[in-house]
């Protein structure tokens, strides 16, 4: 028994040592080999001052703020399968996020959450999962669709912006059917003998009622709006002067972009910064200043809670526990 123990802690410790470790070398190869790294360095040293201190600090309980809201959201999802505190719920979600990096389009968090959860439960747990994700790409194309229409109306209008806008509608209008109407889902995949052994699983859809998606979606805006302020804040830190209403309108846009293209989290800082510049360099000759904003956002909001989530690998239950 001893034995066996030791030998779950020693497996878990490796996972977790090297989570770290890839997730600390991928991160250091990515900074490196940012464009005009010396000038953001420098640009980080000129704007800084004590007074801006409580500033950042700001966006840093903020961050803080972001997770746990998160984390209560995972716990909201989980009613009927298993019970989490909040603490454990955080240490599941940042534990989700330290997979999420080094995963194509964060498909990993699904694993690191589904880990903390008795084997019985995992299943369910990666459904339950798949409904809060909608819920957030609901709000972010909801809000993305307005950025969208502002961002044409007030910035500038090319045929690729109303293609996607279009898109957009149609894509937000079929998630937001599909994301009240997953028992109709359930119901069609009666047919399909795929689904037939996981069926019971898949059943948690239908322990949802319509106020209990609408409270999950209510939780993913609130997330949402964090993580908007948070960057507004850290554009406005860099000295990236836009007006309130088209910075607010295009920052949403751009997380709408984000959200819809395919890449790796570890890998999304380049994407991020270009994305970033797209949108926002026809408002702000400030380019440095946008890119820095954009690398603290993605260090602050993901790479810090990853290494983080590095240190709960240990409580995961990979065995048999029924």
């Amino acid at each position: 028994m001893i034995k066996n123990k030791f030998i779950k802690l020693f497996f878990k410790a490796t996972i977790g040592i090297s989570l770290f470790l890839w997730i600390a070398y991928t991160l250091y190869n990515q900074i490196q080999h940012q464009p005009n790294l010396q000038n953001t360095i420098h640009d980080l040293y000129v704007v800084w001052n004590p007074s801006k201190i409580v500033f950042l600090s700001v966006v840093f309980i903020l961050m803080i703020f972001n997770w746990t809201i998160e984390a209560q959201k995972w716990r909201l999802l989980l009613i009927g399968t298993e019970k989490f505190s909040l603490w454990k719920s955080l240490q599941s979600v940042l534990t989700g996020v330290a997979f999420s990096v080094i995963t194509p389009n964060r498909i990993g968090e699904y694993m690191g959450r589904i880990l903390f959860l008795r084997n019985v439960h995992k299943i369910q747990g990666i459904t339950v999962t798949i409904i809060g994700s909608f819920a957030q790409l609901i709000v972010t194309g909801f809000l993305g669709l307005l950025g969208s229409l502002y961002y044409i109306l007030n910035v500038q209008k090319s045929s690729w912006l109303i293609i996607l806008l279009v898109t957009s509608l149609l894509l937000f209008t079929f998630l937001t059917y599909l994301y009240f109407n997953l028992h109709k889902l359930l119901d069609w995949t009666n047919g399909i003998s795929i689904f037939r052994k996981v069926r019971i699983y898949l059943k948690v859809v239908k322990r949802f009622n319509q106020q209990q998606l609408i409270n999950i979606l209510l939780i993913s805006t609130g997330r949402y709006l964090v993580y908007t302020i948070q960057f507004i804040m850290l554009l406005k830190f860099f000295l990236v002067d836009i007006n309130n209403i088209t910075l607010l309108c295009t920052v949403w846009l751009i997380f709408w972009i984000m959200a819809i293209l395919p890449t790796i989290a570890i890998a999304e800082i380049g994407i991020r910064g270009e994305a970033a510049l797209f949108f926002l360099a026809p408002l702000s000759t400030n380019h440095l200043g946008i890119v820095s904003s954009t690398f603290m956002l993605w260090f602050i909001n993901l790479i810090i809670p990853s290494l983080i989530g590095c240190l709960f690998v240990y409580k995961m239950k990979l065995y048999k526990d029924e």
